[in-house]
């Protein structure tokens, strides 16, 4: 790929000067116009391809204009957590005349891209990505096109770009902590897929830390990796109550997986907490009118979409001085099942 040094967002023309053809013919290549020749459109499109050109797709211009639209990107629409951290940052945006765009990449960085792409040929104005794992494409055509961005979910001082959620790491370090101080011994681990979400990455290592701090050696024959659905949480307890009997405390990286773990509990006439502990992560609205309660982290979803709702706006408006780290912190949730 050619490299852009300045950084300064490529237009048609320079798709044109390094196709050499005249930016008319450049445009008509790139919308498959029957007028261009089959060698000229090659010639065009290997052109767009190495400047990493996106085409206005919202203006049909050269237009630098702004959309007053804001690009957001969650993992899944599935999960309420993020549902409601979405609508968070458009009671934000709105009230400012801005719109959100809304993405889901299924954990897939390379979907992410896909959908970064769209959102630049809509011009969106800033982008809004949880978590800090991206292609490198991705990185370059944020650079290139010189969109704000601000990543939601974690912290992390080796990011890009501004930060506003809380330490997933210190959080799953804190439960952990709180577990073995009940007098648990046999903690078992369930958690997320880890690649490309660091935010699994983040709390795994913090669960590791934490038994390693008081003294233990880590099992991995009692840990799991597991996609963020209710029956996977299931399908994980069942493997850990069948090859692990010594058990008395698991700790899910999700509140999903942890209602998943307790249904297979009770589907094995297991008691909560009596005869297993469980805790989870993310203190959905279930997790605290079940019985028994869960015992979870609590994660400011709400501020932590108007912060970076906040900071997305500053941003386009060109402000400075913006802290790189915003941490809103989180809260143990201690009830009845650990």
């Amino acid at each position: 790929m050619s490299s852009n040094i300045d950084h300064k967002p490529v237009t048609i023309r320079d798709v044109a000067r390094i196709a050499g053809v005249s930016p008319i013919t450049a445009s008509r290549a790139l919308s498959k116009s029957h007028l261009v020749k089959a060698a000229t459109r090659k010639k065009v499109e290997a052109a767009a391809a190495e400047l990493n050109f996106i085409g206005n797709v919202a203006a049909g211009s050269l237009s630098n204009r702004r959309s007053n639209m804001v690009g957001i990107i969650v993992p899944t629409l599935s999960n309420s957590i993020f549902a409601d951290t979405i609508q968070s940052i458009t009671s934000s945006l709105m009230p400012e005349g801005f719109q959100a765009l809304v993405g889901s990449n299924e954990y897939c960085v390379q979907r992410e891209e896909d959908i970064i792409r769209t959102f630049i040929s809509h011009r969106a104005d800033a982008l809004i990505l949880t978590g800090h794992t991206h292609s490198q494409t991705s990185e370059e055509l944020i650079a290139q096109y010189m969109i704000p961005t601000v990543e939601i979910w974690n912290i992390s001082d080796k990011s890009k770009h501004i930060c506003v959620g809380m330490s997933n790491y210190q959080a799953a370090f804190e439960m952990t902590s709180f577990l073995i101080s009940r007098g648990y011994k046999n903690i078992g681990y369930i958690g997320g897929i880890l690649e490309n979400n660091d935010r699994s990455q983040d709390r795994m290592r913090g669960y590791r830390d934490a038994i390693e701090n008081y003294g233990w050696s880590v099992d991995p024959s009692i840990m799991r990796e597991s996609a963020y659905e209710f029956a996977s949480g299931a399908a994980a307890m069942q493997s850990l109550l069948t090859k692990s009997h010594n058990l008395d405390c698991v700790f899910a990286s999700s509140d999903i997986l942890a209602f998943g773990a307790l249904m297979e509990c009770q589907r094995n006439d297991l008691k909560i907490p009596q005869d297993i502990a469980l805790a989870g992560f993310d203190n959905t609205s279930i997790g605290e009118i079940h019985k028994p309660a869960l015992t979870t982290i609590s994660v400011p979803w709400q501020r932590i979409g108007l912060k970076a709702a906040e900071i997305a706006l500053r941003l386009i408006r060109g402000e400075t001085g913006i802290s790189k780290i915003n941490d809103l912190g989180f809260d143990l949730k201690i009830r009845d099942t650990a």
